[in-house]
């Protein structure tokens, strides 16, 4: 069965006809909004990179009295960054290797000279 509608133009509001089919018709449902996904902030370039582990592992240390800082702490904040675990442990290993950081157990590190007190550090 068709059915002639007469359908106004929402830009220019000139008047025409419109022939519908009424046997078949689809609807339309208002789809749900899609909860927005919070993409991580990827980090490119290796002095970013390292600033972001030195930075983190400075915020980490600073709610320990010891200043020993858990490296998966600093994996976990790496990660929401877009860093893995394996560039975290390179930077890591090189950090111990320049003597801004040392182990004093495995898995832990902490600084050799605390932040505040090293100059021309960021």
């Amino acid at each position: 069965m068709r059915q002639r509608v007469e359908v106004k133009c929402p830009i220019c509001g000139k008047p025409f006809s419109l022939e519908l089919e009424i046997s078949s018709y689809v609807t339309a449902e208002a789809a749900a909004p899609q909860p927005k996904k919070r993409t991580a902030l990827v980090l490119r370039g290796h002095e970013a990179k390292v600033d972001f582990v030195l930075r983190a592992m400075r915020a980490l240390a600073s709610k320990e009295p010891s200043g020993v800082v858990e490296v998966d702490e600093i994996v976990d904040l790496a990660e929401k960054v877009g860093l893995t675990r394996v560039e975290v442990d390179e930077i890591v290993a090189m950090e111990k290797d320049a003597g801004h950081i040392y182990e004093p157990k495995p898995g832990t590190v902490c600084f050799t000279v605390p932040p505040e007190r090293a100059k021309g550090r960021p």
